[in-house]
């Protein structure tokens, strides 16, 4: 069974109609029907921006600093990816990794390649200015 729906996010975001096992009846993203073969498709272009090499630029073990750098990003409209930083929220706030081993508890920023650059221009910049103060 698979969704035909080109809008459903699941498709949208692996590029892959939903594939289900017998018994479903809905996709469990979009809520559409599922079908038993999917029609014939055309090749949907991905996004221009689409990369596939990423480099860490920043990293950190202070709570604070993930939040500031997540949105720093955010406001930039720069993509970006971080590992260790779902540990700040396993136990709703309480930090935990960090009060047993800081080591535990570090978040790696990830950027793609082309604009690894850039970024650490502008996190250089933002420290700079943050330092004013």
């Amino acid at each position: 069974m698979y969704c035909s729906n080109s809008k459903c996010p699941d498709n949208i975001a692996t590029g892959n109609h939903g594939e289900y096992v017998s018994g479903v009846t809905t996709c469990p993203v979009c809520g559409e029907y599922l079908v038993d073969t999917l029609p014939p498709t055309t090749d949907i272009p991905r996004e221009q921006d689409h990369y596939t090499d990423v480099e860490p630029v920043f990293e950190t073990a202070d709570p604070t600093e993930v939040v500031v750098v997540k949105g720093l990003l955010e406001s930039e409209g720069i993509p970006y990816v971080t590992t260790g930083a779902e540990k700040f929220d396993a136990f709703r706030g309480a930090l935990s990794p960090m009060r047993i081993n800081p080591k535990a508890g570090i978040a790696i920023f990830l950027v793609p390649t082309p604009l690894a650059d850039t970024v650490r221009r502008l996190l250089d910049d933002f420290e700079n200015e943050e330092s004013k103060y």
